[in-house]
C-alpha cells in the first residue's frame, strides 16, 4: 500500500510536470525569433534583388511576375497562400511634351523629359521598361500660359500669393519639379550613382488621386461584377484635379524658374544657394504643356498568406506591405516586401521548433498602392464586416529602409508595445545599444507619430474601419523617392549596405506581431490614448480661444475615457493575479475573451458612419488626413476642417459647425469608454 501510494504520487507529479512543460512557452519562442541564428540579411538581400529586377507598375505583367514570386516564397514556408484579384481603373501615359518660350525673342526650348542612365548602370537594358514620367489620373489636355511660381503648392502658399495680389484660381496646368534644395543635397553634393542624392535628371512621379481605392467604385470593392460610376461622376467628386499636369526634374525645373520674372520670392521660397533667383511671375516665360493618358480597367493582385491560430483562429493579426512600384522600387516598397518575407521565414522556423500562434496571423502583400492605396482598400471594402469583427491590429511596413534612424507611428494604445519591442532589438548602426535607446532613449517627448495621414495601406484599416494600427521604417524620406534611381544598387550602396536595418525592421515587426498573436491578454493600453487626446484637445483650443466654442463635452468625455481605461487595466491585473494553483482547475477563458473583445472593439467606436464632411470614406473622428494634405496627420480632423472653413468665411453658421464637430468627437469618445466598460447603460 505504501509503495503503491508513492508510485501514485510520482505519477501525479510527473503528469503535472508534463502538463506545465506542454504549455506554450511563448516568451522562449519570441526570444528565439530575434536570435542571430534566425535572422538572415543575406536572404533579405536576395529577396530584394529578385523583387526589383524590373520596373513593376501596378497592372503590368512585370508586377504579376513579382506577385508570383511572393506567393511561391510564402508557399515554400508552408504558409497557406492565395492571390485575390480585382479589376480597377488605372491610368498610363501615352504622350507628353513640354515647351518653354522666352519672350521677347520667342526662342523655344523643348524638354526631353527623360531620366538619364549612367555609365555602368546594370539596369540600362531595363530603362525602356520604366514608364515615361507622369502623374496617375492626370487629365489629358494641351494648355499654354505664362509661368507662375507657387512654392510647394500648399494652401498656405496660395494664400501667400493672394496677399501679393496673385490669384491662381484660373490656372490651366501644373508642373511640379524635384528641387535640388530638397532632394539634391545642395552645394557640391553629387547625385546617384556617386552619392545618395537625386541626380539632375531625376523625376519624382506619383498619383494625383486624393481618395482611397478605385475611383470608379467609391466605398465598395471592384469585384468581377460590380457597380461603377462614370468618369464624369468621378470628376464631380473633386478627388482628381481637372487640369493637365506633369512632373519634371531639378534641371528642367531650374530652367523654367529662370524664365520667370517679377517680384523676388521670399527667402523660404528660394532654392539652393548656388541656384537661380526664384521669382513669382507670372511670366514672361510661357509653357506649352501637352499630356495624353489612357484609362483602363486592369487586374491587380493582392497576395494573402495565413498562419492559423490554435486557440483563437477567429482573431486576426494582419501584417501588410505593398508590392507595386513606380519603377524598380528597392526602397519603396520592396524593402518592406523583403522584410515581410523575412518575417514569414522566421515564423516558419519557429513552427518547426513547435510554436503555434494563439491567434491567426495574416500576411498581405498589396497591389496598386501607388495609385491610391487601391489593393488594400478594395480588400478591406470587400471584407469590411469580417475584418471589423475579428482583426486585433494591422501592422504596416511600406518603406522598411530608406536610411538611418528608426521611425514609428501608431494608434496610442500600441505605444507601449512598440517601445517594448524596440528595447529587445539591437540598433543596426550601433551594436552597443538597443533601437529604443537610439530612438527614444532619455527623450522627454514621445517620438511615436500618429497615423492621421493617408500615406500608406493602414488607411483603410484604421480610418475606414477603426482597427488599431502601426507603421514603422528606418529613415524618413529618401532622396531618390519615386524615381528611376530607386533600385537595388542605391540600396546596396547607400540605403543599407549590410542589410542590417532590414533585419532590424523584420525583428521589430515580428516581435509586435508575436505579442499580439500570442499574449493571452491583448497588450493594449487605452490610458495612453486618453493622455494623447488630452494633449491634442489642449492644442486645438489654442486655435479658437477668441471664439465662443464650448469644449467642456470633449474634456468630460476624455476624463471618462481615462477612468474606463484605468478600470479595464485593473480588471486585467485582477484576472491575471487570480491564476495559479488554486484556480488551475477553475479557469474561465470566457473572462479573458470578453476582456480582449472590449480592448479590440474600442477603436471601432471612434468610427462615425456618416464620415467626415465632404469626405465620407474617412470615418475615424480622431485620425484622418488633412483636407489639403493627404500625407499630413491631423488629430480631430472634423474639428480641424471645420475651424479652417470657419476662419475663411467667419460666419455664425460656420462657427456653429465647429461646435457640432466638437459634440461628434465627444460622443465617439463616450462610446469608446462604454465599450471598454463592457456594461450596458
Amino acid at each position: 500500500m505504501y509503495k503503491l501510494l508513492i508510485a501514485t504520487l510520482v505519477a501525479i507529479a510527473s503528469s503535472f510536470a508534463c502538463f506545465f512543460s506542454s504549455l506554450p512557452q511563448k516568451s522562449i519562442y519570441h526570444s528565439l525569433y530575434i536570435s542571430s541564428s534566425f535572422s538572415d540579411n543575406a536572404s533579405i538581400s536576395q529577396h530584394l534583388y529578385s523583387l526589383t529586377r524590373r520596373p513593376h507598375v501596378a497592372g503590368t505583367e512585370a508586377n504579376a511576375e513579382v506577385a508570383r514570386y511572393v506567393l511561391s516564397t510564402l508557399s515554400s514556408y508552408n504558409i497557406r497562400s492565395h492571390i485575390k484579384s480585382y479589376g480597377v481603373s488605372l491610368t498610363y501615359p501615352v504622350s507628353r511634351s513640354l515647351i518653354l518660350t522666352h519672350p521677347p525673342s520667342d526662342t523655344t526650348y523643348t524638354f526631353d523629359l527623360r531620366q538619364e542612365t549612367y555609365e555602368g548602370d546594370p539596369y540600362i537594358d531595363m530603362a525602356d521598361e520604366v514608364l515615361p514620367t507622369f502623374y496617375a489620373y492626370a487629365k489629358s489636355g494641351n494648355v499654354v500660359g505664362p509661368v507662375l511660381y507657387a512654392n510647394y503648392g500648399r494652401l498656405e502658399d496660395f494664400m501667400s500669393l493672394k496677399t501679393r495680389g496673385v490669384n491662381v484660381s484660373g490656372a490651366v496646368g501644373a508642373v511640379l519639379y524635384t528641387d535640388r534644395k530638397d532632394y539634391g543635397g545642395g552645394g557640391d553634393a553629387k547625385g546617384f550613382p556617386n552619392d545618395k542624392w537625386m541626380p539632375p535628371s531625376g523625376v519624382q512621379v506619383g498619383t494625383l488621386y486624393k481618395g482611397c481605392g478605385d475611383p470608379t467604385t467609391p466605398g465598395w470593392a471592384s469585384t468581377e461584377e460590380c457597380e461603377r460610376i462614370s468618369n464624369e461622376e468621378v470628376d464631380k467628386r473633386g478627388e482628381i484635379p481637372l487640369i493637365p499636369s506633369l512632373p519634371v526634374s531639378a534641371a528642367d525645373g531650374e530652367a523654367i524658374i529662370k524664365s520667370i520674372g517679377g517680384e523676388v520670392a521670399d527667402g523660404v521660397w528660394q532654392g539652393c544657394e548656388d541656384g537661380p533667383v526664384y521669382r513669382i511671375g507670372p511670366g514672361p516665360g510661357i509653357l506649352n504643356l501637352s499630356y495624353t493618358g489612357k484609362q483602363v480597367i486592369n487586374t491587380i493582385e493582392n497576395v494573402i498568406g495565413i498562419i492559423e491560430g490554435e486557440e483563437e483562429p477567429d482573431r486576426f493579426v494582419v501584417l501588410g506591405n505593398h508590392r507595386d512600384a513606380w519603377t524598380f522600387g528597392a526602397v519603396d516598397p520592396n524593402s518592406g516586401t523583403a522584410a515581410l518575407l523575412e518575417v514569414a521565414g522566421r515564423l516558419r522556423k519557429l513552427q518547426k521548433k513547435g510554436w503555434k500562434p494563439r491567434r491567426t496571423i495574416i500576411f498581405c502583400n498589396w497591389d496598386a498602392e501607388e495609385y491610391g492605396l487601391t489593393g488594400s482598400t478594395e480588400w478591406v471594402e470587400e471584407n469590411r464586416e469580417m475584418l471589423a469583427s475579428r482583426v486585433v491590429a494591422y501592422l504596416n511596413v511600406d518603406i522598411a529602409v530608406g536610411g538611418a534612424g528608426f521611425y514609428a507611428a501608431s494608434t496610442p494604445q500600441l505605444d507601449q508595445l512598440l517601445m517594448q519591442a524596440t528595447q529587445q532589438v539591437e540598433d543596426p548602426d550601433n551594436s552597443s545599444q538597443s533601437i529604443f535607446d537610439s530612438w527614444i532613449g532619455t527623450s522627454v517627448d514621445l517620438k511615436i507619430g500618429r497615423l492621421g495621414g493617408a500615406g500608406s495601406d493602414y488607411a483603410a484599416f484604421l480610418q475606414h474601419v477603426g482597427i488599431p494600427a502601426a507603421d514603422m521604417s528606418f529613415g524618413k524620406g529618401y532622396p531618390v523617392y519615386h524615381s528611376m534611381y530607386d533600385d537595388f544598387i542605391w540600396m546596396r550602396d547607400f540605403g543599407d549596405p549590410m542589410f542590417r536595418r532590414h533585419v532590424a525592421v523584420a525583428s521589430i515587426w515580428g516581435l509586435v506581431a508575436l505579442a499580439l498573436a500570442d499574449e493571452e491578454f491583448l497588450p493594449f493600453n487605452y490610458l495612453s490614448y486618453a493622455i494623447e487626446l488630452q494633449k491634442k484637445a489642449d492644442d486645438i483650443i489654442s486655435e479658437v480661444l477668441e471664439k465662443d466654442i464650448n469644449f467642456t463635452p470633449l474634456f468630460k468625455s476624455i476624463e471618462d475615457l481615462k477612468i474606463a481605461a484605468t478600470k479595464i487595466n485593473s480588471e486585467r491585473k485582477e484576472i491575471q493575479g487570480s491564476k495559479g494553483w488554486a484556480s488551475m482547475w477553475k479557469s474561465k477563458p470566457w473572462q479573458v475573451r470578453q476582456l480582449n473583445d472590449r480592448l479590440m472593439m474600442a477603436e471601432r467606436a471612434f468610427i462615425d458612419r456618416d464620415g467626415l464632411l465632404k469626405r465620407q470614406w474617412y470615418k475615424h473622428l480622431i485620425y484622418a488626413p488633412s483636407e489639403h494634405n493627404a500625407y499630413g496627420s491631423v488629430s480631430f480632423p472634423g474639428i480641424s476642417d471645420a475651424i479652417e472653413r470657419a476662419k475663411q468665411v467667419n460666419t455664425e453658421e460656420s462657427w456653429s459647425s465647429v461646435q457640432h464637430e466638437v459634440w461628434r468627437v465627444s460622443r465617439a469618445i463616450i462610446h469608446v469608454s462604454l465599450v471598454l466598460n463592457g456594461v450596458l447603460t
